[in-house]
Parts: C-alpha cells; structure tokens; sequence
C-alpha cells in the first residue's frame, strides 16, 4: 500500500475544521447539527498525558454523516486548545503541550460532514501531578523551546547548553547554561536579546574551557549561516563576549553539523534547501568550512554531491565525525524521501582540507537491505569509536511501519504516526562497514541521544510510539555493551506537541553528550532537565494497585438523611482518584484526600444498600474495598404541607393581567416540586422555593377560577391545596 508523503507543519484550529468542513459528502441541504457526545471521561496517564474516552453519538436521521469529533481543553486561563479527530474514534490521549501541575477541563463536539457543530458534552476537570524526578536529574532552567542543537556542548568537566525563553514582552531570548562537573558551579546567562537577534542555534562546541563556537541561522531571513565565537569569563561564567562571526552559504543554506578536530580546528556543514530550492539535475549542493586552532579560515562552497536516484527534494540530514584510526574526516547526508545515504571523505591539510571522494550511495537499500536507511527523513548522529576502530552511524533504518493513520488526516487532524527501528554502522577508515541493529522502534524524522563511551558502551535515548495511547512522549534509553542490549529503561516525559511528528530538526527533542550517557529535554514542568542516564536503573512497570477502604459508616450501620461517607486509599506510587459506587452504579468520585462523599439516602428506597469505593493510580491500576452494606430507614409518613400564600382565598383578580401564584411547602425530607394547575390544567411547576407560577387571568368578567398547587417529595408523598378566586 502507497501513503503519501505528510505534509510538515500541522495545526490545530476548530476555526480551520469549520471552514474546510463538508468534504465531498456533504449535503448543503443539512443544517442540523448531530447529538451532543455523552459520557466523558478523563484519566491522569501521567504528569504529561490526559486519556479521555466518550460515547459515541448520532447524527440526525437523513443528514451528512458524522466526519469528525473535536477535543476541547480549556487551561485555568479559559484558552481553548481544540483538537479534531475522524468520528470513527472515541477515545483520545492528550500530549498536545500537556503541563504537569495543571488543571484543565475538556468537553468534546462532534461535527457533521455539511460542517454543523453540536453543542458540547459533559466537562470533566483534572489536574495533573508533577512528573517524578531521578535522583541523577538536574533541572537547567525554565524554557519556552527545547533546547537547540544536537549535542551538548563539552570540554574537560565543563558542559554547556543553549535555549530559548520569553521575556517580559513575551519575546524570546537566548540563553546560555554552563556547567562545571568538578566544582559544581551552574550559571544561567542572558546570551543574546530580542529585538536584534534572529538566529537559532544548530550545533555549538567548546574549543576550551573559555571558548564556545556555535553555528546558527537567520530564521528571519531563510538561511544564512553564522559561525559565531565567544569567550566565557568566569567561573562560575558571568558573561559570554562576542569575539567574532563568519557567514557561510547563501539565503538558502541551513547549518547542518559542527565538529572540533583533534588538531583543535573546527570543521563545519551546511546544504542548499531554501524553500523553492532545487538543481536542475536534482544533486545535491553541500558546503563546508575550516577553523584552524590558529584562526585561519578555509571554506569549500558549494561541494555538490551527484544523484543517481532521481527526484529532487533538498532538504537533508547530515552529520560529520573525525575517524579514530586515520583522523579522515567523514561528513554523511540523508536526504528526504531517499534511501541512500551519502558519504563524503576528507583528510586535513595543514592550511584547511581536502575533498577526497564523494559517494552518493554508501549505504542504500539496494545494497544494505534493512540496513538502509528509512526512506522518508531519517535523524543521523555520528559519533568516532576508538574501541571499535571506527566511526558509529546511527539512524533510523527502512523496516517501517505505519502506526496510525487518522481519516482527518491533511484536512483537520496531523495525526500520523510512522516508527522504524534502529541501526548503527560501524564504518571503518577503508570504506567497509558492518552494522549493529537496535531491537526498538523509533518515531520517524526524530532527533534521539547517542553517548558511546570510552569503554566502547553505547547508549541510545529515543521516544517509542505507544500503540495504545498513540503517543510518542515517553523517553528510554538502553545501552549496548558485550554485543547485547539492556533492557529499555524509562528516562521521563517530554514536553512536546500532539501525537504527529512535525519534522522539526531544531530546537532538537533528545539532546545529548557524546562522550558520556547524559541527555537533555524539555519536560512537562516547561524546564529544560538533564539526567545522567548510568544512574537510571531500569523502571519496572507499576502493576501495584491501590488500597482503599471505606472508614465510615460501618458494616450493619443504619442510615437515614444526608450521610457522610469518608473513604482512605493509598499507592506505592500515588493515588489519582478515588469512586464511590452505591448499588454497583458510579455515585461519585473525589481526586484528593481526604476522600469524602455526600449521600443524600432520602433519594434511595428504604432497605439495603451497598457501598464500596475503588481507587486508581496513574498507570490505570485498580484496587477496590470491601463492600459495606448499610440500611437505610427514612421516614415514609406525610410530613407534607402545601399552602397558596397569594392570591388569597376569595380574592379578586384583575382581568386580562398577569399575576403571580405563590406557595410555600414543607416537609421533613427534600421537597422536588411543586406543580400549579387553574381548573385542573396545569399551568406551571416550580423545582425550588420560592414557589411561584405566573398565570395570565383570561378577560371574562366575573367569572370563578379554581387555583391548586400540589406538592412532591424524595419519598413520593404529595400534598395539595385549592382557593377560588374571581375575575373582574
């Protein structure tokens, strides 16, 4: 089966769903909106998930069909953040920039083809709990993006990392964090400010413990590439001093990898992919440039790689590494819906560097079979393996599968979800290369962290589609060591948007050291953490339930009016709701303790009853109390009073005018209604004091009307009382 290619950017918009709505079965003539859903529900899955479920609904006899439900989310502000789904579905678990500490409440509406919207459901409200931290886990800073890049920045103990966050404008500022793994001394710096400064930073390197070199482009000006140089005063760093810039490329060129040299140079890479860029022949033009460590410059622009192939779409992945073995300087590209893999080689000349060869299909398909890349846009990270004797090559690999689909898809809903497992050539300096599989499935087009250490171990931190939920916001990682992989472990949740890949290469989603197992993303705290990730042990899944128990009333008790029935629960890990179910039916439920309900028993029947609670946690588990049976006995006597307050007896309305009747009723237990007839029609009823009913007195003169108003309560006893009056 053919899909076609996603498109890349994806919105969420009820506005855009009402004004594509219709599609080629609409009926222009339908004008009646389906049934409102019924039934919602919500459960925490976890501090960055919110799994809702409704029943499904109808649309009227003879109209459109239905075409689509919308998922509502309304934040303590009051802001509306719609998500529209194909009406097959009636389930939907939400990551869409889910916050953790967060209240939120959802309703869902269901659309017809012809565009007609039904009123809303049920709401439901919950709020969600703060994500659990590790006890290796380091929280850099607030942030309003991931964090840019690919890998963190290193140099002897001391790492850094660039973001971006708003300022009082609600404009974004970049920022710099730097760390010092021997003192401990963090700094969080104000790197560059809005207004003036465009540019978003691809990779960033520390050439010295004082100098970081990055290399960005100017998103307001479709490219143009920037190598930037700072030096950092410090420690602990106070300030990062712009020294000098270089551009590189044209306006269509994107900064694709940078790298430091064991000479101490640098080597960076970008390609031609504006957005109405293409060749004539469909090649590709790369470019790169030179740094030596004593400031010389040599640029290569453009390097233009040959395709075979066919086809002609420019945007590319690339990355580069330096070889253990002969310090070659290798540089490979993936473009976008190709199955081959380029391979440039270089070698360092004293004064910059030289193209040695180019190889458009160095890994392919054809050749490699699954070992081939994915077709559509696979990450590459590289990363040089002196125990291996080689340079690591990991990207997502050509066995695919399509996850899901949504029938919304390309018209009101960006749900797509492709995943494709893992694969890891070993490329040695003559060219050959052997290939290390890894067992899990990937999201496709997604940046994930590879460490390999000096010991030759292997970590590799991705996001996996959940095939239930389908969502991709859980972070693992495992690690490769004695050709064997460990079992995945749970690293936490990222902050990201609904359940559909956007393509976006930066800000990154995992970023990662090379040289050691740490990792940095952006949670659902919305602050950037990093977590060494050899300090994780593998997390088992929590299968325990809870514990619960109703404390009061107790067993044989018996009960009458309004009781109060107060409940415990607790959880290994944490207790998101509790329910109290009367009779096997849900009654009520309460999200925090103390657990307490109120039972208004004057609504049940008189006899026995039975009440039990159950108790979830976050993972869904179930636990469930010892049934208490209880008797209720509230009084079945009429205590029923009823009495007109006005008119009075015998009095005297007014023809042709409006008048008001009043009543008052008591009773020993709750009163539902009060009903008003004129002459034995009923004219009105009333659910709350005060009782009143209008009646417009018709125009014949003199003429006797009879006025009764007829009382019910919770037991079914009813009162009543009549008065005459005259019209003149």
């Amino acid at each position: 089966m053919f899909f076609a290619k996603p498109a890349r950017s994806f919105f969420f918009s009820a506005s855009i769903a009402l004004s594509i709505a219709g599609g080629g079965t609409a009926q222009p003539t339908d004008t009646i909106p389906p049934l409102p859903p019924a039934g919602l529900t919500a459960n925490i899955a976890s501090c960055g998930e919110v799994d809702l479920s409704w029943n499904a609904t109808t649309d009227n006899t003879g109209g459109s069909g239905l075409k689509a439900y919308t998922i509502n989310r309304y934040d303590a502000a009051g802001v509306n953040t719609p998500i529209s789904i194909g009406a097959t579905r009636m389930t939907f678990s939400d990551t869409n920039w889910v916050k953790s500490s967060s209240t939120m409440t959802y309703t869902v509406t269901a659309m017809d083809n012809a565009g007609n919207v039904s009123l809303a459901s049920n709401s439901v409200t919950v709020t969600t709990p703060a994500c659990p931290m590790s006890a290796s886990e380091q929280i850099i800073d607030s942030a309003d993006h991931d964090a840019f890049g690919k890998t963190i920045a290193t140099y002897g103990s001391r790492t850094a990392l660039i973001y971006q966050k708003k300022n009082a404008q609600l404009k974004y500022d970049t920022w710099l964090y730097v760390r010092d793994e021997d003192t401990g001394l963090r700094s969080q710096l104000l790197l560059h400010p809005f207004p003036g400064y465009f540019q978003v930073e691809t990779d960033y390197v520390l050439t010295s413990a004082t100098e970081l070199w990055t290399l960005s482009y100017d998103m307001s000006n479709g490219g143009r590439v920037l190598a930037s140089q700072y030096f950092l005063n410090g420690p602990p760093v106070t300030a990062a001093v712009l020294v000098s810039t270089k551009s590189l490329g044209d306006g269509k060129s994107y900064p694709e990898s940078m790298i430091r040299l064991k000479s101490g140079a640098l080597m960076m890479a970008w390609n031609e992919e504006g957005d109405s860029y293409t060749t004539p022949d469909g090649s590709l033009n790369t470019g790169f440039a030179y740094r030596s460590a004593t400031s010389n410059w040599a640029v290569d622009f453009p390097v233009n790689v040959p395709n075979p192939y066919g086809g002609n779409i420019p945007r590319t992945q690339m990355a580069m590494a330096q070889h253990p073995a002969d310090g070659s300087i290798w540089s490979f590209a993936k473009r976008d819906s190709f199955n081959n893999i380029n391979a440039l080689h270089f070698t360092e000349t004293t004064s910059g560097f030289v193209v040695d060869w180019i190889n458009p299909g160095y890994i392919t398909f054809t050749n490699d079979g699954n070992n081939g890349p994915e077709g559509e846009f696979p990450f590459l990270v590289a990363a040089a393996d002196p125990t291996r004797s080689a340079i690591l090559l990991a990207y997502q690999s050509h066995p695919y599968q399509i996850v899901f689909i949504d029938p919304l898809y390309n018209l009101m809903n960006a749900i797509f979800l492709k995943e494709s497992n893992g694969t890891i050539a070993q490329v040695g300096a003559d060219g050959t290369k052997t290939f290390i599989p890894f067992p899990s499935a990937i999201e496709r087009e997604v940046q994930f962290g590879f460490s390999v250490l000096s010991d030759g171990t292997i970590w590799l931190t991705y996001q996996p589609i959940n095939h239930t939920a389908l969502t991709w916001n859980e972070v693992y990682t495992t690690q490769y060591s004695g050709n064997v992989w460990s079992a995945p472990s749970l690293v936490g949740f990222k902050y990201m948007t609904a359940n559909s890949s956007n393509g976006a290469r930066d800000p990154g989603f995992v970023v990662y050291r090379a040289d050691q197992p740490e990792v940095a993303f952006w949670t659902p705290d919305k602050k950037i953490h990093s977590l060494v990730l050899s300090n994780l042990a593998p997390t088992p899944p929590d299968t325990t339930p809870p514990a619960t128990s109703i404390t009061s009333p107790s067993s044989g008790n018996t009960v009458s009016g309004s009781v109060t029935i107060s409940a415990s629960a607790s959880d290994n890990v944490g207790v998101t709701r509790v329910e109290l179910w009367l009779d096997g039916a849900l009654a009520s439920a309460d999200t925090a303790s103390p657990y307490s309900f109120t039972w208004n028993t004057t609504a049940t029947a008189n006899g026995s009853h039975a009440l039990q609670t159950k108790a979830y946690d976050a993972a869904g588990n179930l636990g469930t109390s010892s049934i208490v049976t209880v008797t209720v006995s509230n009084s079945t006597l009429a205590n029923l009073t009823v009495a007109i307050i006005s008119p009075s007896n015998g009095a005297t309305v007014p023809r042709n005018q409006k008048v008001t009747i009043s009543a008052s009723a008591k009773d020993n237990v709750p009163i539902s209604k009060v009903q008003f007839s004129v002459n034995g029609s009923i004219i009105g009823t009333a659910t709350a004091a005060p009782y009143n009913c209008p009646w417009k007195v018709p125009g014949k003169n003199n003429a006797s009307y009879r006025i009764q108003a007829e009382a019910y309560d919770a037991m079914g006893n009813t009162a009543a009382q009549a008065i005459t009056v005259t019209a003149q």
